[in-house]
């Protein structure tokens, strides 16, 4: 896999793997609506499956560019979750 597909490939999955928790996360800053914890931690599960099975799939369909794909993935995860956390501490703190 050339280094550019895998990064972009890499970032889209990290981010595909952010929706179900950032639904459930969106519905809570809402104020609104209750969000039960079965459906986090059923939100956590299919993020931790999508993720992991893209992992492996990658991984079995070639080498060459799995190191760009996994740094590519964990990071734009991290990143969505960075932003996403200075905008809840934004709206528990009143800050909007």
């Amino acid at each position: 896999m050339e280094p550019r597909v895998a990064i972009v490939s890499g970032v889209l999955f990290g981010l595909m793997g952010c929706v179900a928790p950032a639904a459930l996360f969106e519905r809570a800053l809402r104020g609104g609506a209750q969000v039960s914890l079965g459906a986090a931690i059923a939100a956590v599960g299919v993020s931790f499956f999508t993720l992991t099975v893209a992992l492996l799939v990658v991984y079995t369909a070639t080498n060459a560019g799995f190191l760009e794909f996994g740094c590519a993935m964990v990071g734009s995860f991290l990143l969505f979750w960075a932003v996403e956390a200075v905008r809840g501490w934004r709206c528990a703190t009143g800050g909007r």
